[in-house]
């Protein structure tokens, strides 16, 4: 069975499309594996995640629209001391660069991780991975750049917190348009109850050499380890550049499966009406209050390690 979830992620990956690079790292709420390699089989189990991302959920006249798919795919091996996996991103969305362009990206990159037991739930990761990407510029000369990146992450982890440092694209070459190349810290607790009940809290820290230092807090209670209700403040973004307050709602369905629901509150989108539609003889624009919604499932499998049987918050 693993070596068909392996075969299945390599030929999907081979069909990756376009996508903001650091549209990948702001889906980390779903997908941890984005923000830092070092994640690669840190749970001990084989597991494969899709994430499905639409603003607006039904089209309206005159409304802009996004619709992107993330995926992401790893597994512990060597006997659980090493990880390895995949992530491929794809977006129709496109932002303005400071120079003029129009930028987003097609790519997919490759992870691999090294773990060292201490011992008593003590453990360091360090993670790596490397990639490819293809910038559509639209408006200068030439209709696309690529471009090379690499990344790489380190965890530690004692008990329930977890402390994690990584710069997960790192661009091989200078590009035409101005192109960052953050560094983040992201540090998580999970306070445990009795029933089943725990509370999983943290923050996100976003460092770009020269430009900004941006926060993000989250928490998420699981009840009964049968749903989970979050919310995520994210000063790094929800899409170009903005904050994003998002609700998230998760459920497991028994034991290799579980699925979620987010939303931005903060999400806006812009309404062109025409001429004439709009009262006046110029087209108007406008903002309108719509967030993306977010759909994701991921899909578990053990490696004999019995590590499908505990519960991952």
């Amino acid at each position: 069975m693993s070596n068909r979830i392996l075969v299945f992620c390599v030929c999907l990956l081979s069909f990756t499309a376009v996508a903001q690079q650091e549209a990948l790292r702001m889906v980390y709420p779903f997908m941890p594996l984005s923000l830092n390699p070092a994640e690669a089989g840190a749970n001990g189990v084989i597991s494969v995640t899709g994430i499905y991302r639409k603003k607006p959920l039904i089209q309206q006249f005159g409304m802009s629209s996004s619709s992107q798919q993330y995926f992401s795919f790893d597994r512990p091996i060597k006997n659980n001391s090493w990880g390895m996996g995949f992530l491929a991103y794809n977006t129709d969305q496109a932002y303005a660069m400071p120079l003029g362009g129009i930028v987003s990206n097609l790519g997919l990159a490759g992870l691999l991780s090294k773990s060292i037991s201490f011992g008593r739930g003590r453990e360091i990761r360090a993670g790596g991975q490397i990639g490819i990407n293809q910038y559509p510029v639209i408006g200068r000369s030439g209709t696309s750049e690529l471009t090379g990146s690499y990344g790489w992450g380190f965890l530690l982890k004692k008990d329930e917190f977890t402390l994690g440092f990584s710069q997960p694209a790192v661009q091989m070459q200078e590009m035409n348009w101005r192109s960052t190349s953050p560094m983040y810290i992201k540090g998580q607790y999970i306070f445990k109850a009795t029933s089943g009940n725990a509370l999983k809290s943290g923050s996100v820290i976003r460092f770009i050499k020269g430009l900004d230092t941006q926060i993000d807090l989250y928490s998420v209670f699981w009840w009964q380890e049968r749903l989970g209700f979050g919310l995520w403040w994210q000063n790094t973004g929800s899409e170009l550049g903005n904050p994003a307050l998002i609700g998230s709602v998760e459920a497991p369905l028994g034991k290799n499966f579980k699925v979620g629901y987010g939303y931005d509150f903060l999400g806006e989108n812009v309404s062109t009406l025409p001429a004439g539609i709009s009262g006046s003889a110029n087209s108007s624009i406008s903002t309108t209050a719509s967030g993306f919604h977010q759909i994701f499932i991921r899909y578990e499998l053990d490696t004999g390690n019995g590590k499908l049987a505990e519960f991952r918050h």
